[in-house]
């Protein structure tokens, strides 16, 4: 098994060097102690899909979905705008000290 090189980038710099979304994503992946490798085989998706995600490159919805589902994270369809056309909760703006648009509803579990 070869070494994985570990990202030097805070969750807040990749969100602003990427986006919230690729933030998240990439900060949950390591928290989970996977390779990009290791999602890509249990998401069903090729490596080249997380890397895209990851840096904030556009990928299917499926591949989407099948990374957050992976990942124990889902996605929120709600009216409105958005900076940048979507926002991460505020309790997972909160954890990864990245920063939530002021109109998102919070809709952790922990908010109902």
């Amino acid at each position: 098994m070869a070494l994985q090189r570990r990202s030097t980038k805070t969750p807040s710099q990749r969100s602003a060097a990427y986006g919230p979304l690729a933030a998240v994503l990439a900060t949950r992946r390591q928290e989970l102690d996977l390779s990009q490798q290791d999602l890509a085989d249990l998401a069903g998706v090729a490596r080249g899909s997380v890397i895209a995600a990851e840096s904030g490159r556009p990928i299917t919805n499926e591949s989407l979905l099948a990374l957050l589902d992976v990942l124990g994270l889902h996605l929120q369809v709600s009216r409105g705008r958005t900076p940048g056309g979507y926002a991460v909760s505020t309790e997972l703006a909160g954890r990864y000290g990245l920063d939530a648009a002021d109109d998102t509803d919070d809709v952790s579990p922990e908010s109902r």
